[in-house]
């Protein structure tokens, strides 16, 4: 991390005391993931054998979105204690600890380039799609997935600007985004042919504060029936970004 990067320390030390008091940081069910997964293919359409770089991979959970299609895997995040676990497990992938913003990587060096739910805890986030764009090859393709600011949990509960807005869980610097800021950034940092969809139905696992999780069954439940009426592309709970470097 460079000089001026305060704001990705204090995401360090957060992400680092999770994983020492929590030992693993996994949000989301099975079937949480394979959704994901399922719109990943849909919206980046990745190819086979492609040099994926993955960035705030975390303790590895993300990974699996991922390595069907990679002849190389690097994963990097902020959070020491996070690469140390998952370097534990998948010892023969790369993992790196750096600043999205200050990628130590080569230009051309990947195919595609993911930012595994990590936009929405960098306020500058147009500088880390920058140095997306820098590393990817031409034609080479950029993947976000964030917490959508029109999904009404996170508008109510996770915006810091709401009257509801509750800080467990959260880490200091992350905030929803509205998917037209996730656009418009990814339009100036220079991608083209930019694909979006929000995505409701991804269950969690577990929420905070942890009194929450005596109702989260029932909102797995109603979030599964909000993307099965349509309302999932606009407004689902997170919103996924994908674009083409020219």
């Amino acid at each position: 991390m460079g000089a001026g990067r305060s704001d990705a320390r204090v995401e360090a030390d957060y992400f680092d005391g999770l994983v020492a008091s929590e030992g693993e940081f996994n949000p989301f069910t099975d079937a949480g993931w394979r959704v994901l997964q399922h719109r990943f293919v849909e919206l980046a359409r990745p190819r086979a054998a492609m040099r994926i770089l993955d960035i705030g991979c975390g303790t590895g959970q993300s990974r699996q979105l991922y390595t069907d299609y990679a002849a190389t895997y690097t994963g990097v995040d902020l959070s020491e204690a996070a690469l140390a676990k998952t370097h534990s497990r998948f010892p023969d992938d790369r993992w790196m600890c750096c600043d999205a913003r200050e990628l130590p990587f080569e230009p051309a060096s990947f195919d595609l380039v993911a930012f595994s739910s990590v936009l929405h805890h960098i306020d500058d986030f147009e500088t880390a799609l920058r140095e997306a764009h820098r590393v990817l090859v031409p034609e080479g393709t950029v993947f976000a997935f964030d917490p959508n600011l029109l999904h009404p949990a996170m508008a109510l509960f996770r915006s810091p600007k709401s009257p509801l807005y509750s800080s467990k869980g959260v880490s200091p610097n992350e905030a929803p985004l509205l998917p037209r800021t996730l656009r418009t950034n990814f339009e100036r940092a220079g991608f083209v042919d930019i694909r979006q969809r929000a995505q409701s139905d991804i269950a969690y696992r577990e929420v905070a504060p942890r009194l929450l999780n005596a109702g989260l069954r029932l909102y797995n439940l109603a979030d599964h029936w909000f993307e099965r009426i349509g309302l999932g592309p606009w407004f689902g709970v997170f919103v996924l970004t994908t674009g083409t470097k020219r």
